[in-house]
């Protein structure tokens, strides 16, 4: 989840101008070429879904931040990974089954390894530098979301096929990675009920001590869970009636958690909420305020990002991205991302530079492959890529600059599915 991304969360007491303190940090990094470069670089990779080996593969790509943002429509990626081979390899050997469907994407917070989630059931842990597989766990029949905890000593996955939330405990110095099936592995269908009738995880985080995971469920509601426990134990629940189906976003400011709710499934096709949920009273329990709706409205939300003191939440049926101001919870403003050369850009994922200037945000193409229901299309798009947006006024004010097209053609069809997304600092 985008949705998604907690990444150096604000810690109780830290002032909303955290992110500042943090990129002030002056280093030396080299380029692939052996050439320094300057300390303010970065990347943006990008996950494309299709096929691009015998029902298995995908893309990756990673495009350079900085030409990314000054020119995205003549863009090209630094580098493509294409990831029926090498990493296809070495995963079939470790799990016995072919990777298929590179859904979620995140960097740990150190930013030396990339947590990729393929809906085959994997997932994969990678040197973000080098690029090179180092550990490919099996999560069962299929895996959505797999999201690092800030303390990095862990990875929380969650099998939707299977309504099972798993613990992975990671060891990022030691290149190790591993889960206990008997000890990290929590059965979410004991916890339904009348107002919690489906428990299928869609994508879970952690809050800034990683302790407390917060489990959005496919059919509505929220299970937080003590992912510090052995056995992991849920500690507080909401039903479906506080929190709607399906949501996948998840922004930490101060003590409060914003989350959503999303379109894409039969029990709701299209759905827009965003919600503020109180951490103040946790382990006994926790509340949802509902901040922003469009109930009439094609709309569905699906992704968020933290900029400045700013909520970035995108409706990826209404083609745009709402602005929610986090000291008032109040909408502030949108980003329209229509343009002549791109009709329905259907923006889902996001994450926004080091700097704060720019956010980046996969566009969906016209053939979707996951969260789209077909009675209404809410996640099918026009030209598959990345969007960039510069942001003014501290992250109260963006404008669209345009997007960098991606391709994978197959019998005259567009077959290539924009979904994870993250920026390497």
């Amino acid at each position: 989840m985008q949705s998604r991304r907690h990444d150096r969360p604000r810690l109780p007491g830290m002032p909303v101008s955290w992110l500042t303190a943090v990129l002030g940090v002056g280093i030396l990094l080299w380029s692939a070429f052996g050439r320094p470069v300057a300390a303010d670089a970065y990347e943006v990779w990008l996950t494309d879904q299709s096929d691009t080996g015998k029902e298995s593969g995908g893309y990756l790509y990673i495009y350079d931040g900085a030409q990314l943002a000054s020119n995205p429509v003549s863009a090209k990626p630094a580098s493509t990974i294409d990831l029926s081979g090498e990493i296809n390899r070495f995963c079939e050997e470790s799990t016995k089954k072919p990777l298929r469907r590179p859904h979620m994407l995140f960097f740990n917070r150190d930013q030396d390894h990339a947590i990729l989630s393929f809906l085959s059931g994997q997932v994969l842990f990678m040197d973000a530098k080098t690029r090179k597989p180092e550990a490919c766990l099996l999560m069962g029949k299929n895996v959505h979301a797999a999201w690092p905890t800030p303390n990095q000593k862990m990875a929380i996955a969650a099998n939707i096929a299977e309504k099972k939330f798993i613990r992975i405990w990671t060891d990022y110095p030691a290149h190790t990675f591993r889960f206990d099936p008997e000890k990290d592995v929590l059965n979410l269908a004991a916890f339904e009920s009348g107002e919690r009738p489906d428990n299928a995880p869609i994508c879970p985080i952690t809050e800034a001590s990683s302790r407390f995971a917060f489990i959005t469920l496919r059919g509505g509601g929220l299970l937080v869970v003590d992912v510090t426990a052995t056995p992991m134990a849920v500690v507080t629940m909401l039903d479906n009636n506080q929190i709607h189906p399906a949501g996948c976003g998840g922004i930490q400011v101060g003590d409060t958690l914003y989350i959503n709710s999303g379109g894409g499934w039969p029990i709701a096709p299209l759905s827009y909420d965003v919600y503020a949920v109180d951490l103040s009273s946790l382990p006994k329990s926790v509340s949802a305020k509902l901040v922003s709706q469009r109930d009439q409205k094609f709309a569905d939300s699906h992704g968020m990002a933290a900029v400045g003191r700013y909520l970035w939440s995108a409706d990826r049926a209404g083609n745009d991205i709402e602005i929610i101001d986090t000291l008032t919870n109040l909408s502030v403003g949108s980003v329209n991302l229509v343009t002549e050369a791109n009709a329905d850009p259907a923006p889902d994922l996001m994450d926004a530079s080091p700097d704060g200037q720019y956010v980046f945000v996969g566009l969906r193409g016209p053939n979707p492959l996951t969260g789209n229901d077909k009675t209404v299309n809410n996640a099918k798009g026009t030209i598959p890529g990345v969007g960039v947006i510069h942001v003014d006024g501290g992250g109260k004010v963006g404008h669209y600059k345009g997007q960098a097209a991606i391709s994978n053609m197959k019998d005259g069809k567009e077959t290539a599915d924009t979904h994870g997304i993250a920026v390497r600092k």
